[in-house]
């Protein structure tokens, strides 16, 4: 009978199990829809680059307790992959109607993350769902097909672990650079739809299926589908315009869209002035492009290029005077890289101003980073930048009543005010003094000074008795400095005597809020009595093979400084040009959208592997001419390096020969160069002259370069692209500076970095540094420490009595055990919750092992509950260790050390269990607790055992004192082990650790001494951080 119970709990036990691992497909038994999301769409995100999807569904209600919404994406609706999640918050639910998810750009497609084979996901069998895209060459190749692909591999792979690869195409003689597949991250973006042209547009199916908390998918949605079409780009938000009468020029400055990134070039046009209204019916329609009249373009580059212009009225257009230029109305379009054109955007009207309302030009420097690795660089273009950020009272003046005279801030004598400010500087800029002067509004003589030498971004001052705070108050800052120099080879800075920063005055007007009841800075802020505040740094740089200068940032006018990060060339990344894979003996070229076959010969062995470039950048060439300018690109294999300047011979001889044929044929065509056909001939014999004339000025640049010629005389492959890396590489990180000042609507100043002898920009390079100069002082302490540490150790081992104050806890361990030993009961030893990271379990585990010895000696009891089961075996080897050194080697038991549990208050109910069941006559609690520090001692005070407890927890501390008998207070816990076993290496270590306290403590009264009379160098030769 008892047989078939067990059968049957048996089946019921799997049918539960069965039942909770069992996946929701979407229908019931019923076949009625279950836990699916509902409205699923995909539609294509307007405006952008032709690349992106969004799709949008309804979510579950909360009462689902769904954690995450999981997209899947495929190239057909019964086979689709991982995509992305959406976590959801489980309590909350998701508060909206809807949920979105944009897929646009790159995304993750294939790295060594994913699986290594085709899995579906949590689903049965005959799912449409998989998990991530496997590292399946073939499959990789078909789902190609539907994506723009680009690898990103470590570059030392790139270099020399690449394998020389060829298409299957007979007619392709390329050669590729083949890359394994675990070598490499391969992202994929969606292919773009364009109705002009005659390829089919590529469907892509999604669908998104809810997991709950429990980890369960539920129902799939049917999957939906869109393609992403590369529409007309968003006009711009803003367009300002003013005109500087002096100079008889017209400056642009502009906003971009939020999608900016497809945008390559603008246009701003004179356009007819008209009604706002009016104009926005007609603005994107060709009417009103009729009467337009081109003023200006360029390129932007995604937005990466200049937002702004700048027009000279002799370059105005024919039948567009300065008059007339000067009262137009203009608006700016954009062109994405296929030529769709943009609405124009609202007009904008002229602003008259004239040249000395422009910005002052930035005076700037580029600096090295000090003390880095060498990836950063400061841009510099202000003095240390002071302003205030808040204020707070203190205490409000006698007879002013109300709240603060209730809340007892009410005071003798005048209002007194904390004032918060903020010091943006650089990390060399060294500020030895900030002045602050406070005045009246309207005056100009201070009632408060401030002299500021120690600078912890607060001031409190005293306001004159009777101070009427609605007046609000003017602060007037001006600061100390010390000039500096950056030794570029070592990163070495030497400060020079300081100075009041000349011509360098800010000031900020503080105003009574009613709102926060204090005195709150205003949004201006005066420097040397310019508001400044409106006024832009926006940082742009230039590569030193880039053709223009690119955005960086857009600073405030609080702001003095920016570092750049320049990385190191640590990653390649590669267009992928197609797919190889082996199958049947055929190889199976995929590139292109085209399928190429072709069966191996016998013994030819041959990879799958991803085909991207060869070539790559070697270094950039500067001509006088920049139309010759030119980079010198090679390829990564050395034999094939070696025919390039071969192949642009030979192709100057074949293009040669064409043009001879084609010369030959407009011969022979009637009518002469009136021949319609003769003159397209003669239009493709000048671009084939033309190609000649550049191949032959490129051969005779990688002639004449000697970093080429020296990459073709290593023998070994791996030498020569080490040697390719050490000069492409630093050349990549060169950058040169330029700062913009602008107020954002057309008033602008640019400040371009400074030029060479031979008229180039300079450019700067991040240099690493071996030495952090900001660390002397602590290596000097470790150096004092270290010494100390040597001569205290050897005078343990000669013998010298080394002195440590008496520790009661520490002194009483004997007695306790004696106690113990005597009552014929056991002692407990309790290390606390913490692991072996914890210091103060270390320091207990010590302590441990000079308990056990006595408790062994007095053939007592000792009972060691565990926390950590890691901790646990270590605790017994201690304990046995003990046993045996003091011949007592069959009074061990290895099961009086167990692991208890790692659940906090489980760990406490589970040692008041032993304390009470056991009647311990001593308990030790020494290591790191937490909040059942207080449960643990009371239950051991209920049951009369002497305790003994240490912890460097500080929280814990004042429990142990009103509870213990004897507590180790913080480092004591750490000295311990010393103390017990006087022996010359931690005993020599503690004693060094004193005379270095010592140390510190002369260093702290001294500076506190010197920092009262304004003498703060000792303070500053210590490292903050």
């Amino acid at each position: 009978m008892k047989l078939y119970i067990r059968v049957f709990g048996l089946m019921l036990v799997l049918a539960l199990a069965l039942a909770g691992c069992k996946v929701s497909t979407g229908k019931d038994q019923n076949g009625q829809t279950l836990d699916t999301v509902q409205g699923l769409f995909v539609r294509d995100i307007p405006n952008d680059g032709g690349d992106g999807l969004v799709i949008g569904w309804k979510p579950l209600p909360r009462e689902k307790r769904i954690q995450e919404y999981r997209i899947y994406r495929g190239l057909t609706p019964d086979s689709l992959f991982y995509l992305a999640s959406v976590a959801v918050n489980v309590k909350t639910g998701v508060a909206s109607d809807s949920m979105y998810y944009y897929d646009s750009g790159y995304n993750d497609f294939v790295d060594i993350n994913s699986p290594g084979k085709l899995k579906h996901e949590k689903q049965k069998k005959g799912s449409i769902l998989y998990r991530n895209i496997p590292r399946d060459m073939e499959l990789v190749a078909r789902l190609s097909e539907g994506y723009n692909l680009y690898s990103i591999m470590e570059s030392k792979d790139y270099y020399r672990r690449t394998k020389k690869a060829f298409s299957a195409d007979s007619e392709d003689k390329t050669v590729y650079s083949g890359v394994k597949i675990n070598q490499q991250s391969i992202s994929a973006s969606l292919k773009t739809y364009d109705p002009a042209s005659e390829e089919d547009k590529i469907l892509y199916y999604y669908t998104v299926v809810p997991v709950n908390e429990r980890n369960q998918y539920l129902g799939i949605a049917e999957p939906k589908c869109g393609f992403p079409v590369d529409d007309a780009p968003e006009a711009s938000p803003n367009l300002y315009c003013t005109a500087l009468q002096d100079s008889m020029t017209l400056r642009f400055e502009w906003e971009y869209p939020v999608n900016k990134s497809d945008l390559a070039f603008y246009q701003i046009m004179a356009v007819p002035e008209m009604p706002d209204s009016q104009w926005c019916k007609i603005k994107g329609t060709p009417q009103a492009m009729a009467n337009a009249l081109p003023v200006a373009q360029g390129q932007i580059n995604g937005g990466a290029f200049k937002n702004y212009a700048a027009v000279k009225h002799d370059a105005l257009p024919a039948g567009l005077s300065w008059e007339r230029a000067s009262t137009s109305r203009y608006a700016i379009q954009f062109y994405d890289y296929r030529n769709n054109p943009s609405p124009l955007s609202r007009q904008a009207c002229v602003v008259l101003s004239d040249s000395s309302k422009l910005p002052q030009a930035a005076q700037f420097v580029v600096e090295d980073k000090p003390n880095d690795k060498g990836d950063r660089l400061t841009v510099v273009w202000n003095e240390p930048i002071v302003f205030i950020s808040k204020t707070s009272i203190i205490k409000r003046e006698n007879g002013n009543k109300g709240l603060f005279a209730k809340l007892g801030l009410a005071g003798k004598g005048g209002t007194r005010l904390k004032i918060n400010y903020q010091l943006n500087k650089t990390d060399v800029q060294k500020v030895n003094n900030i002045y602050f002067e406070l005045l009246v509004p309207g005056s100009d003589k201070p009632f408060a000074r401030v002299n500021e030498f120690y600078q912890d971004n607060i001031i409190k001052v005293t306001l004159p008795k009777g101070y009427d705070l609605n007046k609000g108050l003017k602060v007037r800052i001006k600061m100390n400095t010390s000039p500096y120099e950056i030794n570029p080879k070592n990163g070495r800075i030497t400060y020079q005597k300081g100075r009041l920063v000349p011509n360098y005055v800010l000031e900020q007007n503080l105003v009574w809020d009613n709102q926060m009841m204090s005195l709150m800075p205003s949004n201006e802020l005066f420097r040397n009595g310019v508001d400044v505040s409106s006024v832009h740094n926006t940082v742009f740089r230039k590569t030193f093979s880039g053709s223009q200068f690119t955005l960086v940032k857009k600073n405030t006018s609080y702001d003095n400084s920016l570092d750049v990060t320049i990385p190191y060339v640590a990653n390649v990344g590669k267009p992928v040009l197609g797919f190889n894979f082996v199958k049947g003996g055929t190889l199976y070229t995929y590139m292109g959208g085209e399928r190429y076959t072709r069966k191996l010969k016998a013994g030819e062995k041959v990879q799958n592997l991803t085909l991207v470039e060869s070539q790559i950048d070697l270094k950039y060439v500067k001509q006088d001419d920049p139309k010759d300018s030119r980079t010198i690109r090679t390829s990564v294999f050395k034999d094939e390096a070696a025919k390039e300047l071969d192949k642009m011979r030979q192709d100057i001889k074949d293009n040669k020969a064409e043009i001879a044929t084609k010369q030959a044929e407009m011969k022979a065509l009637p009518g002469g160069a009136a021949n319609p056909q003769a003159q397209a001939l003669q239009q493709q014999i000048d671009a084939l002259t033309a190609k000649n004339e550049d191949l032959a000025k490129s051969i005779k640049i990688y002639e004449n370069d000697p970093d080429y010629k020296k990459s073709l005389t290593f023998r070994g492959n791996r030498g020569r692209m080490n040697f390719v890396a050490s000069i492409r590489e630093p050349l990549s990180r060169l950058q040169s500076y330029m700062i913009v000042k602008t107020n954002g609507r057309g008033l602008f100043t640019e400040s371009y970095p400074e030029k060479d002898a031979k008229g180039d920009y300079i450019y700067n390079l991040a240099v690493s540094n071996w030495f952090d100069w900001n660390k002397l002082v602590t290596l000097v302490t470790c150096i004092i420490f270290g010494v100390g540490v040597v001569v205290f150790v050897r005078l343990a081992k000669q013998g010298k009595d080394l002195y440590i104050r008496p520790i009661a806890g520490l002194q009483e361990i004997d007695n306790a055990i004696g106690r113990a030993t005597e009552m014929g009961r056991p002692m407990l030893y309790c290390m606390g919750n913490g692991g072996l990271s914890d210091v103060a379990t270390l320091a207990s585990l010590g302590i441990l092992g000079l308990v056990a010895r006595k408790a062994a000696e007095y053939d007592t009891k000792l009972i060691v509950p565990c926390y950590d089961y890691i901790v646990m075996p270590i605790a017994q080897e201690i304990v046995r260790e003990a046993h045996y050194a003091v011949g007592r080697p069959d009074s061990y038991d290895k099961n009086n050390i167990f692991y208890l549990t790692s659940v906090q208050f489980a760990y406490v109910a589970g040692v008041n269990g032993i304390m009470i069941r056991e009647r311990m006559a001593t308990n030790f609690f020494l290591g790191y607790f937490a909040a059942e520090a207080l449960l643990m001692t009371e239950t051991g005070n209920t049951v009369g055992a002497v305790q003994i407890a240490g912890s460097d927890a500080i929280t814990q501390i004042p429990f142990f004192i009103t509870t213990c008998d004897y507590t180790l207070i913080g480092e004591e816990l750490y000295a311990a082990s010393a103390y017990l076993n006087r022996e010359p290496m931690l005993l020599g270590t503690l004693k060094a650790q004193d005379y270095f306290k010592f140390l510190i403590l002369i260093f702290v009264i001294l500076g506190g001494i010197l920092a009262s009379f304004q003498v703060t160098g000792l303070m500053q030769l210590f490292p903050i951080k």
